[in-house]
């Protein structure tokens, strides 16, 4: 058994050197926790801001090439191709454990064409400002509710001109004798 005095003073000497960690381990954390706001806003940041997030993850050479190419190319990627937190960590988790197999995505083909309407709508309302000042998109996007992919999502990637072959799916029978196959937006440009 060990005697009471050393006991004593081996908890004492225990106690001093906690009292005397505690500031240390308190600065610790503080620096680890400063730190780590540093990394997630800078990680935060870049997964909403830069173009090059999408690259690193799945193949993007071919989109991202037509992307620079095209009118679209002053908006970043992540302002139509929009994901949450937990969509853009599970990403990320799922890129470090699986590395580049393809991932199951939902934002690169059905969310992209939801969020045209936040930069084109406004003015297409009434017909009179943008997208050419037409009337053509004033009737089929606003009266009709038709989407933009309807006439736009059959073209190539990032490449989003209207395809003239779609009108005929809705417009049956017009023009038929002595019109050139596709060539609606000659007459009626939008």
């Amino acid at each position: 058994m060990i005697p009471v005095k050393i006991r004593r003073r081996f908890e004492e000497l225990i106690e001093n050197m906690l009292e005397h960690i505690k500031g240390v381990v308190l600065f610790a954390c503080i620096i680890v926790g400063f730190l780590s706001a540093i990394v997630g806003y800078r990680y935060y940041r870049y997964s909403q801001d830069d173009p090059q997030f999408c690259a690193s993850c799945h193949p993007m050479k071919e989109a991202y090439s037509q992307w620079q190419r095209g009118k679209h190319r002053d908006v970043v990627c992540q302002q139509c191709h929009q994901l949450s937190m937990i969509e853009k960590d599970r990403l990320l988790i799922a890129y470090v454990l699986k590395g580049h197999q393809p991932l199951a995505q939902t934002h690169g083909r059905e969310k992209p064409w939801e969020t045209c309407r936040d930069c084109h709508l406004d003015n297409l309302s009434d017909g009179s400002g943008g997208m050419r000042k037409s009337y053509g998109h004033a009737r089929h996007v606003v009266m009709q509710k038709l989407k933009c992919k309807g006439c736009h999502g059959t073209i190539a990637l990032h490449n989003f001109g209207a395809d003239e072959t779609v009108c005929r799916n809705c417009h049956k029978g017009v023009h038929t004798a002595g019109m050139n196959a596709g060539s609606c937006l000659k007459c009626h440009p939008f």
